[in-house]
């Protein structure tokens, strides 16, 4: 496992078992200790695990980004708002993780300072103060660098969370999103590592490829 502070707030990079379900090796009590926050009893620190990997995500962005879902969830039919949805038990309800994508003109997140960058350009769109626990880190999933972090969110008026992975590649600007129960949030968590792990990040060269539809719910998701 591999640690560091940067100056903003205190972060920690966590690195994550590349492309594999297997489960990493959790960092010993001294470390967290001297890099994290501790743990509130009612919200355990949340677990540095890969949910099995699912269907593979069709090349999306123009060719430019490609993932995996976890297994057992589904696509979310195709909306302009998100670039890829998918839940994983009722299409209108949570856990669901979306996928954005924007314009940056920021530099390719490929290390802690770039990570750093970006966080920065974050808290300023934010605003630090909207951010709760787990507290913003740099997590290093796969080969790929991304900044965390942890918002208050509502879904059909019940209290839940926003767990955000964003980074910058060749220009652009990736976000997931992970919907969920408060209180399930540790459980769900590898579903949103497991697409940050898959994630392939492709140059404005790189060829285009078609991209395939999304899935549309069945008759009885619709009813």
């Amino acid at each position: 496992m591999k640690f560091a502070r940067l100056s903003l707030i205190p972060f920690c990079v966590f690195a994550l078992a590349g492309c594999s379900a297997e489960q990493p090796t959790p960092p010993s009590p001294a470390a967290s200790t001297a890099t994290t926050t501790a743990a509130k009893p009612e919200e355990p620190e949340l677990p540095l695990t890969l949910a099995p990997a699912g269907l593979t995500v069709p090349p999306l962005d123009q060719g430019r980004y490609q993932t995996t879902l976890p297994d057992g969830w589904r696509f979310l039919p195709r909306r302009s708002e998100y670039l890829i949805g998918a839940y994983e038990d009722q299409p209108s309800g949570i856990p669901r993780i979306l996928a954005h994508v924007s314009d940056s003109p920021l530099e390719d997140v490929v290390d802690e300072p770039s990570a750093k960058v970006l966080y920065k350009q974050l808290a300023e769109e934010i605003g630090e103060l909207t951010f709760v626990y787990p507290p913003p880190k740099v997590i290093e999933i796969g080969s790929n660098f991304w900044v965390q972090y942890c918002r208050p969110a509502k879904f059909q008026s019940e209290a839940a969370r926003q767990l955000v992975l964003e980074t910058v590649h060749n220009g652009r600007r990736y976000k997931l999103e992970l919907y969920v129960d408060k209180n399930d949030l540790a459980s769900k968590v590898g579903a949103l590592y497991r697409m940050a792990n898959d994630s392939q990040f492709h140059s404005e060269e790189a060829k285009p490829m078609d991209e395939a539809p999304a899935e549309e719910p069945t008759a009885d998701e619709k009813s």
